[in-house]
């Protein structure tokens, strides 16, 4: 299985970014629907990169 960071899901268009809390920025995936925070390590064989 291939492990990314977190950080990595900004560019993939199955994740959601939520910012409003700056000490703890969430990244919810929505093939896996479990919400993760940004910087962890976590396995994804899922990361689909948007276009443009």
């Amino acid at each position: 299985m291939n492990m990314i960071i977190t950080s990595e899901c900004e560019k993939c268009i199955h994740s959601v970014i939520d910012g409003t809390d700056k000490s703890k920025i969430k990244v919810y995936c929505d093939i896996k629907d479990k919400t993760y925070y940004f910087g962890q390590c976590i396995p994804c064989e899922y990361v689909e990169l948007k276009k443009g």
